[in-house]
């Protein structure tokens, strides 16, 4: 099936679409416009990021008493690195996502004893990935306008339940594991998972409640375990510190 026609398929009929794709269904150019998509909103940001992260060296620097000059040289160097790295890491995303999102999935149904090759279920978390490519336009039209500021919002999706309920897990024990769960949590993400689903469903001859309840699964497994590296990590430093491309946004199932 042509690539483009399988990406319209995905909003008119995902169900019909997935059970006609070839057992190699074309994923390469999908991707790459993925890929082109997400780097927008990534350059945007890149500029802010590449400040603080300027600003960072700069403090370290003057803490260790380095020379005037180097420490001149040093914060080039850290901008550079920051402003290239996340729009690399922008780009990079979705090809990251469903990966990732392909990984997991394949092992979950190793264990359930269902045979899949791996190219075919890449092909299917591919084409799932589409809901994120609504959330990157949404984002990017959203930061251009200057309604939305991505770094002050550390990357958190409008469309989350941490945004949505901003106060809901103040005071909690492990807040800050919640809050990063309540951020993966989001309707994009949701609407991605449920294709997943209805595709692992074409793919596997089951039925469409059992793909979804796969591509659940897998997404809970994701989300714990990003929700748990996210919170540790927040405990080492600030977001801009440790930020590529765009947090929150992404692929697969996260």
């Amino acid at each position: 099936m042509p690539a483009l026609r399988a990406i319209a398929g995905m909003l008119a009929n995902p169900g019909a679409t997935f059970a006609a794709f070839p057992e190699k269904q074309p994923w390469f150019v999908p991707l790459l416009l993925f890929c082109l998509i997400s780097a927008v909103p990534a350059g945007l940001v890149a500029p802010e990021l590449a400040d603080l992260a300027g600003q960072q060296v700069a403090d370290t620097a003057q803490q260790a008493g380095l020379p005037a000059r180097e420490i001149d040289n040093l914060v080039r160097l850290g901008r550079s690195a920051a402003l290239v790295g996340g729009i690399v890491a922008g780009f990079l995303a979705p090809v990251l996502e469903a990966l990732g999102t392909a990984v997991v999935v394949w092992i979950l149904l190793l264990v359930l004893r269902n045979r899949l090759s791996f190219g075919r279920l890449f092909s299917v978390a591919t084409y799932a990935y589409v809901p994120h490519v609504f959330a990157t336009v949404l984002v990017t039209a959203l930061v251009a306008s200057g309604m939305y500021d991505m770094v002050a919002m550390q990357g958190v999706l409008p469309t989350s339940l941490r945004a949505m309920f901003p106060g809901a897990i103040a005071g909690f024990t492990g807040a800050g594991f919640l809050s990063e769960l309540l951020k993966r949590i989001e309707l994009f993400t949701l609407w991605s998972t449920v294709l997943l689903g209805i595709g692992l469903s074409a793919a596997t001859d089951r039925t469409a409640r059992w793909g979804i309840g796969v591509a659940l699964a897998a997404w809970l497994l994701i989300a714990l375990a990003g929700s748990a590296l996210s919170a540790l990590g927040s405990a080492a430093g600030h977001w801009p510190t440790g930020a590529g491309g765009i947090p929150g946004l992404g692929g697969g199932i996260r």
